[in-house]
């Protein structure tokens, strides 16, 4: 989390200074930064965070960004006698285009959006059982544990809703869905999240 919060910081930080230099020469707000909580079907926690350029039309608009997303998420299972514990942390550099229809920034209305990007996927997955002691290396208290990490390239896919607001400010309720081309044997390579951001348009 703290990395997070130092990432937010430093995107708010860079997007001011763009955005300043930005506003003198553009006749449209085209500069955005967003951040957002979420989670998945674990109700693990996801975050994202990130900055955008939009393209914009009469219409509808492309929305060109550069995103950092990630999530730890657990899941716990029985099997006969046994217990088991399983953690995936998952980290994603993304770059993104979310096609936004009927969005209009700075004006006040709902829009919807659909979205692809292209990606860096790295996964830390971790599975802990406290009297199975044929996953792998024996815990001190007993048991034992099996891991596996290691990152690739990979996709999101990315659907959802928002609503704009004449200030500049947006909240979207979004849809990623990240795919990872990385070869795992027990870790899942594809990761649907649930994530609501909010941004602003400079």
């Amino acid at each position: 989390m703290k990395k997070l919060c130092n990432f937010i910081i430093l995107t708010l930080i860079v997007t001011g200074c763009i955005a300043s230099v930005s506003a003198q020469t553009q006749k449209q707000p085209l500069i955005g930064t967003r951040a957002g909580i979420g989670t998945d079907l674990s109700f693990g926690l996801a975050y994202g965070a990130g900055v955008n350029y939009l393209l914009k039309s009469k219409t509808n608009s492309l929305e060109l960004g550069i995103i950092l997303f990630g999530g730890s998420f657990s899941e716990t299972s029985e099997e006969g006698i046994h217990t088991y514990d399983e953690t995936t942390d998952v980290l994603v550099f993304a770059l993104m285009a979310n096609y936004l229809i009927g969005y209009t920034p700075r004006q006040s209305g709902n829009f919807f959006i659909a979205g692809a990007g292209v990606a860096s996927v790295g996964i830390d997955w971790e599975e802990r059982s406290a009297t199975d002691v044929s996953l792998g290396p024996l815990l001190p208290g007993g048991g034992s544990m099996q891991s596996e990490d290691g990152s690739g390239a990979g996709t999101i896919f990315n659907l959802g809703i928002g609503h704009t607001f004449v200030g500049g400010l947006d909240i979207r309720a979004e849809v990623p869905v990240i795919v990872s081309f990385a070869t795992y044997e027990k870790a899942s390579t594809v990761i649907p999240t649930f994530i609501v951001t909010a941004g602003m348009r400079f």
